[in-house]
C-alpha cells in the first residue's frame, strides 16, 4: 500500500457497473459523462425502550440504512451504460455498482448493490441536456478507503 502524506484529493471520481462486489475494476464498465455524484450517507434508527419502573430511558440501535446515491449525467442517448441504466430501472433490477475515487497515483472505492429507483431526462432549450438518475443501496456497502 502506497503511503499518502498529505490530504487525500478526489481528483477524480469514476462510476462503474460492476460484475460482482469487489470485482476487479478494470474489468467492470465506467459509466461516462457523470457530471455530479451524491454522497454516501448511511444511517441508523434509533429506538427508545422502556420498561415499567424504569428511571431511565435506554436506547436501541436497529439494522443500518445505506440510503441512495443522486447522480447527474451528461446524457448520450446512443450510450450503452446510459441505457443500462435506464433498462435497470425499467427492469427493476439489483445490479452492482463501485465508485473509484483517484487522487495522482492512488485510489480508494466503494462498492454496493443498488437498484436505479428513479431516472429522468431534461429537455431544456438552448442548453445541455441532462440525465438524473437515483440509486436506492440494498444490503451492505464494501468499502476499500485504504488508497493504493
Amino acid at each position: 500500500m502506497a503511503s499518502i502524506d498529505a490530504p487525500f484529493v478526489g481528483q477524480k471520481t469514476e462510476l462503474h457497473i460492476t460484475s460482482a462486489i469487489s470485482g476487479t475494476i478494470s474489468a467492470s464498465t465506467l459509466v461516462g459523462e457523470v457530471d455530479e455524484l451524491g454522497s454516501f450517507e448511511a444511517s441508523r434508527n434509533v429506538v427508545d425502550l422502556l420498561s415499567y419502573g424504569d428511571e431511565d430511558l435506554r436506547k436501541l440501535v436497529t439494522a443500518r440504512d445505506n440510503g441512495s446515491i443522486s447522480m447527474t449525467l451528461q446524457w448520450v442517448p446512443s450510450d450503452t451504460e446510459h441505457d443500462a441504466l435506464a433498462a435497470a430501472f425499467q427492469l427493476g433490477t439489483l445490479d452492482t455498482y463501485a465508485v473509484n475515487w483517484v487522487s495522482g497515483s492512488n485510489n480508494a472505492r466503494v462498492d454496493f448493490s443498488a437498484y436505479v429507483s428513479s431516472y429522468s431526462i431534461s429537455h431544456p432549450k438552448d442548453d445541455k441536456v441532462q440525465c438524473a438518475v437515483e440509486l436506492t443501496i440494498s444490503g451492505a456497502v464494501t468499502y476499500d478507503l485504504t488508497p493504493s
